[in-house]
């Protein structure tokens, strides 16, 4: 019975991937969990300032260790499935070799320019915690190395191990670290936080390597074709805005609430966003898991940027993907119905003000998971263009929003961090409808939860009546 479940599961591709979200979600449930448990230790042990200085290099870092790599990693989802579906595995390796180039050579510029960005921004954080500061700017290379290498292997259709490294091992680093200094009654410094989360991108690094590297061994036996940098590295900084809306939007919520609320704010705001991230990791890791497919069926007899006649099996793969995200977000709003007045008094009272935080933020992946996965689709049909503006018009906004949008709640009676999440939620799921209908306009493709429902059904209705043969199994 168990060897027959397991023939069927390898043979269909739609329950191997599902399989894959399943596990993807599953480990990124425990890194949520784990990452609630360190920062309850973290506001515990340190003062809700400190905290939020603590929040705020780290939000820096992430966005920084990015752009250290020009963003070339997100258009590996594009180009190297390209290349490798075609046979072009010199075009692939080509790509890979660039990646690590711009690394080495923007790190030096990239630890300078945010070095400069605290001291301009933040000049007491320089003053105060120069060690915290030269530690957090060390991490920048690492974390773009760990970023770069995650894109590519998922590309490779090794998603799970892409994952799985920073899902799972910087929240046990940090559990362990804090859990100790606690039980030995130490103090916790800004400088040994950030201490610890350059020791634990390091070990990000080590673990992913062990787990992927075999698989770039093709490298070897082909001559890189370097002839697409400049393509290459055109569309990852087209893409780059939408990657910080995307992966980093916590980042940039935190940036931004620095500016009207300060230090405190961001720790207050930050703890609302990590507990509301379990329900982001879900929708995310179904569409990064799904995302391999749903590209090579897009890709497949695509010309010219119009969209393929045959959409049978790009439609299922977007129509499964909506219901386990709709479905994963109702379950895990029912969960924080019921445990989050708990999960906030674990931080102390000085943080109860963020449990209507919490509910604001959740429109946030509710957008995502009903409008759909409108990035990838944009990016295959090379309407990278069009979702750049978009993205840098989402960004200004959501500083608009913030900087000059929050104070003219306020003035309506409004609580400030109440004000700040409300605006930042109305604003991202104006640009999530936004996003549909230029996608829907610009390739043809409807990527939202109800039109794939709608679709899908007429496939299987078209197949029923004979007209059609199907392309996918509906397992």
């Amino acid at each position: 019975m168990i060897s027959k479940l397991k023939t069927t599961m390898m043979a269909s591709e739609t329950l191997r991937t599902g399989g894959a979200a399943g596990i993807i979600v599953a480990a990124r449930i425990i890194g949520t969990f784990g990452t609630l448990l360190y920062t309850v230790l973290m506001a515990r042990m340190m003062t809700p300032e400190n905290f939020g200085i603590a929040w705020t290099l780290w939000s820096i870092v992430y966005i920084a260790g990015y752009l250290v790599t020009l963003n070339i990693g997100a258009t590996a989802i594009r180009e190297v499935v390209r290349a490798r579906a075609s046979g072009d595995d010199a075009s692939a390796a080509g790509f890979i070799i660039v990646s690590r180039w711009i690394l080495f050579i923007v790190s030096i510029p990239a630890i300078s320019v945010f070095i400069g960005f605290i001291w301009w921004q933040h000049p007491s954080i320089l003053a105060d915690y120069p060690v915290a500061v030269f530690l957090a700017a060390a991490t920048i290379p690492v974390m773009g190395w760990d970023a770069i290498n995650a894109a590519q292997a998922t590309a490779l259709d090794k998603v799970l191990r892409s994952q799985l490294p920073s899902t799972l091992v910087r929240p046990l680093i940090f559990i362990v670290a804090f859990g100790a200094i606690w039980a030995f009654g130490y103090s916790l410094s800004l400088e040994t936080v950030l201490a610890i989360f350059f020791t634990a991108a390091i070990m990000i690094a080590t673990v992913q390597h062990v787990l992927i590297w075999r698989f770039f061994n093709f490298i070897k036996s082909v001559k890189p074709d370097l002839s697409g940098w400049a393509r290459w590295v055109g569309s990852g900084l087209l893409l780059a805005p939408n990657r910080l809306l995307n992966d980093r939007l916590k980042d940039v919520l935190l940036l931004v609430t620095a500016v009207p609320l300060g230090a405190v704010g961001v720790a207050k705001m930050a703890v609302a966003l990590s507990i509301i991230n379990f329900l982001n990791f879900a929708i995310n890791a179904v569409e990064t898991a799904f995302a391999p497919k749903l590209a090579q069926n897009l890709t497949r007899n695509l010309a010219d940027g119009v969209a393929p006649r045959q959409m049978t099996r790009a439609t299922h793969f977007i129509a499964i993907s909506g219901v386990l995200k709709v479905g994963m977000l109702g379950a895990g709003v029912i969960a924080l119905w019921l445990i989050l007045p708990l999960l906030i008094s674990f931080y102390g009272p000085e943080y109860s003000a963020s449990t209507p935080l919490v509910w604001w933020f959740a429109l946030i992946p509710l957008s995502t998971a009903v409008f759909g996965n409108t990035t990838l689709v944009m990016q295959i049909f090379d309407q990278r263009s069009a979702f750049f503006y978009s993205s840098v018009f989402g960004l200004i906004m959501l500083v608009v929003a913030g900087v000059y949008g929050v104070p003219i709640i306020v003035a309506y009676g409004i609580d400030p961090l109440i004000a700040t999440a409300m605006s930042f939620a109305v604003t991202m799921t104006t640009l999530q409808a936004y996003r549909w209908v230029l996608c829907w306009s610009r390739t043809g493709i409807d990527v939202s939860l109800l039109g794939a429902l709608i679709r899908r059904q007429k496939h299987l209705k078209q197949y029923s009546a004979g007209s059609e043969t199907p392309s996918v199994s509906t397992t």
